[in-house]
């Protein structure tokens, strides 16, 4: 109960201090406003995590996934602006990444779609452990490496 408490205080001031950055110079009004629609934004969110099922089960591949995404990122963008240029160079495919043992599938969809060449479509029913993904290009190291088991995804 009391992690509970934590998370959703948590949440809340999370979202509070980010409409307050977004807020030029906020007055008394702004942080009244923020503090009720983080409130209520905080409440949706709990109760769609909890109508899902949505639960974090594991982390492992986390951090060497995340410090290959500012990198996955600026290629992604560059092999997306090529596509854009000469559509029929770059090649398209969709392709099953086997996540790695220990890897949330949620959170690992979120970092393998975070560079603009590659986007998850699909969680196969049953297979926890994968995820289709459509990508431009050929798969050139980043979050997919890492996630994929055996070090590469398939």
């Amino acid at each position: 109960m009391r992690s509970t408490v934590v998370k959703v205080c948590a949440e809340w001031a999370v979202l509070v201090g980010i409409t307050l950055v977004l807020i030029t110079s906020p007055g008394p009004v702004e942080y009244a406003v923020a503090a009720v629609g983080a409130a209520g934004a905080t409440a949706v969110a709990r109760r769609m995590r909890r109508l899902a099922d949505v639960r974090v089960r594991g982390l492992d591949g986390l951090l060497p996934a995340l410090a290959r995404l500012p990198l996955a990122a600026v290629r992604g963008a560059a092999v997306l602006a090529y596509a854009t240029v000469r559509p029929r160079a770059v090649g398209a495919r969709t392709g099953r990444i086997r996540l790695r043992e220990g890897a949330d599938p949620g959170w690992a969809a979120l970092v393998l779609g975070w560079s603009a060449d590659t986007c998850v479509v699909e969680f196969p029913r049953g297979r926890p452990d994968e995820v289709v993904v459509h990508r431009l290009g050929r798969p050139a190291g980043g979050p997919a490496e890492v996630l994929g088991r055996s070090g590469g995804g398939r």
